[in-house]
């Protein structure tokens, strides 16, 4: 392929790889964005919705008192005749919102007489009949109900109940329905009533949370929440307009760049010919020296940049013999510069293309310092979580094992870690000098890794005794590579601060017992290494059960919230704390014993029963918590053991008499679960 071909063709690659990629990146977005809008108008749909629901349901219990709060209701509730009181009933619910049905009951709670709109349900599903109605919780299959409500005339004992309510169908959820956006109301997954003509009833797949595909007659985008006993209220888009959409956006772009094309080969082509006819004369010139003609000169015809480049060439001849023997000389140094070179900017990039791993951040940084200045070893030190040491976390040159944690102010690795300045130590001054837990060579540098504006850990190399010392470009090079490390971990903290969502309690705020799990991993990992202890506390509220039955599962969550408030504010930011199940908690206390855990657990115990949990305006509720205490190597080496052996601690701690501290191993084994 001649030159011209080939410059045509890459300035048509440049121009138009370039324009392909960025309407692939358009259309992605373009079609992105419109999904999510979709996505998100589903929210304020589904929040109306439950607000009207919410409102007459507040209201309905009014409305029954105002329809049958008459001296005739109850008179005729006393004489029992069927059909007048169905009469009465049907002329009550016309015209009085929100209420659909009216059922009358005897003083045994029998059913008398009831009235009833008509609901707009999903063809082949029947409407619930009084029975049904009276079985059911307050929320049933389409239905919410009151609580029976007493009728008696003044002076006499009651003469019977009345129920009322209204319908969860097709006219409640058309009040609030909107655009493209349709509302169907579920029963563990079957619809029962929709904004959509359906012709019958559609099994679902419903999730909550997360948008989720489905089909309702046709493919939708939906959000569901739950409504109340077994029912879910599902807001739902048509998936259709996005598809459309992203064809239109793609069928746009091939045309744009099918017009482009020629355009810009034409163009590619005359500036390839511009280019490549001063060349053919540059080529000739060269070809004469090739042959040994040293006298051949090229002429120079213009000022400008090929007049230059060609005046460059015919001096470029009078030197060329000298330089081939210089060049000889140097071939292999610069062979070796450019093998390190390569090499370093080849890791610099894996440091930014690996981001979200910390561990190939760390061996790229390492490395990439190695071999840049020529270290003997070289070592990535970082803090333990009270930041009192250093361990180190990645090495090169030298085995792990030969190595140990050092205090902060310690050698020169620990002199860095304390100061955050960087040290150079070239072997002979008497100052400062490598620890006992640091590679025993007198050359050394420490550089601080930085990131978030807070020393992350130290960057040290080595060399051995009858080496050069590092110099300054050598301590250039590192803060280079140890300012790029800093980028990249902070990368990594964003994406790591995007995990921690998907592991903290939904309630609570608290992690969760999978984020737990993966903490203890990494704390047993240090403790059997480093031989240091941890203890685990499991905790359960005493007698909570009796909170949400007496108070309702709202105030008990509220309650739940609080105590994780009161329990964090006692904790240590290494410490890990999880919400376990239900009322139950689970606490890891990094490189604390037994004595030290009981001590937290006592402070918890105390901190917990010291005043009365509620909001303003709330009667005080005083709650207690038990806690088992269990430490590694006493209780257990790995993660059942210890979460067993905290466990039957707890519920030693319940059988002793609740609101107190129990450790593992101590008193009976056997016991009896307590509540």
């Amino acid at each position: 392929m001649s030159v011209r071909r080939y410059l045509t063709l890459v300035f048509v690659c440049i121009v138009f790889l370039p324009l392909a990629v960025a309407s692939y990146v358009v259309r992605g977005v373009v079609v992105s964005e419109s999904s999510r809008r979709a996505e998100e108008s589903l929210l304020p749909a589904l929040d109306t919705a439950i607000g009207l629901y919410n409102e007459r349901a507040d209201a309905v219990d009014e409305g029954v008192r105002a329809a049958v709060s008459t001296a005739k209701f109850a008179r005729l509730l006393r004489n029992g005749n069927q059909d007048t009181l169905t009469g009465y009933l049907q002329r009550r619910i016309v015209g009085i919102e929100p209420i659909d049905f009216l059922i009358a009951l005897d003083e045994g709670s029998n059913p008398l007489a009831w009235a009833q709109k008509t609901p707009d349900f999903v063809p082949d599903v029947d409407t619930p009949s009084a029975e049904q109605i009276l079985q059911e919780g307050e929320t049933g299959m389409g239905f919410h109900r009151t609580r029976k409500i007493a009728v008696r005339l003044p002076g006499r004992d009651v003469l019977g109940y009345v129920i009322g309510g209204f319908w969860i169908d097709q006219d409640l959820l058309a009040v609030t329905a909107r655009g493209e956006t349709d509302l169907s109301v579920a029963q563990q997954g079957r619809v029962i009533a929709s904004t959509l003509p359906l012709e019958n009833g559609v099994e679902m797949d419903v999730s909550f949370g997360e948008p989720f595909e489905s089909h309702l007659e046709e493919a939708v985008t939906a959000r569901a929440r739950r409504l109340g006993g077994r029912l879910e209220i599902i807001a739902s888009r048509p998936t259709a307009p996005e598809d459309d959409l992203a064809r239109r956006v793609l069928i746009g772009m091939v045309l744009l760049l099918l017009i482009a094309l020629p355009v810009m080969s034409y163009l590619a082509s005359k500036l390839a010919a511009k280019i490549t006819e001063p060349l053919e004369v540059l080529s000739d010139g060269a070809r004469a020296i090739t042959q040994g003609d040293w006298s051949h000169r090229i002429p120079v015809e213009a000022n400008n940049e090929v007049g230059r480049l060609a005046g460059s060439f015919n001096d470029m001849t009078a030197t060329l013999e000298k330089t081939f023997t210089e060049l000889r000389t140097s071939r292999d140094q610069l062979s070796e510069s450019r093998d390190q070179l390569h090499r370093a900017i080849r890791r610099v990039g894996e440091v930014l293309r690996s981001r979200y791993d910390i561990k190939e951040v760390f061996d790229a940084i390492i490395n990439t310092a190695a071999d840049a200045i020529d270290s003997d070893a070289a070592i990535l030190w970082t803090f333990t979580p009270t930041r009192e040491e250093l361990i180190p976390a990645v090495a090169v040159g030298i085995k792990m094992s030969e190595l140990d944690r050092l205090k902060i102010g310690e050698g020169v690795a620990g002199f860095v870690g304390e100061r955050g300045r960087t040290a150079l130590i070239d072997g002979q001054a008497r100052g400062q000098r490598t620890a006992r837990g640091e590679p025993q060579l007198p050359i050394a540098m420490a550089v601080p890794l930085r990131s978030d504006d807070r020393i992350r850990g130290v960057i040290a190399s080595y060399r051995a005794e009858g080496s050069a010392p590092f110099s300054e470009e050598d301590l250039e090079t590192v803060i280079f590579l140890a300012e790029q490390g800093g980028v990249a971990m902070e990368n990594v903290g964003l994406h790591e601060e995007a995990q921690r969502l998907s592991l903290t309690d939904g309630l609570t705020g608290t992690f969760n017992r999978r984020y737990f799990q993966m903490q203890f991993r990494q704390v047993l990992a240090t403790a059997q290494r480093f031989e240091r202890p941890f203890s685990v506390l499991m905790m359960d509220l005493d007698h909570f059960k009796l909170v949400n039955d007496n108070y309702g599962h709202q105030r008990g969550d509220a309650l739940l919230i609080e105590f994780v408030q009161r329990t964090t504010r006692l904790l240590r930011e290494v410490d890990t704390f999880a919400r376990y199940g239900g009322e139950e908690f689970i606490c890891l206390l990094a490189e604390t014993d037994t004595e030290g855990a009981v001590t937290t657990a006592e402070k918890i115990r105390e901190a917990i029963k010291a005043e009365g949990y509620g909001s303003l305006g709330e009667p005080p509720i005083n709650l207690t918590v038990s806690i088992g205490v269990a430490t590694y190597g006493e209780h257990g080496d790995n993660y059942n053991d210890l979460v067993e052996a905290a466990d039957r601690a707890l519920y030693r701690a319940k059988q002793g008499g609740r609101d107190r501290v129990a450790v593992a191993g101590e008193g009976p084994s056997s016991l009896k679960i307590a509540t």
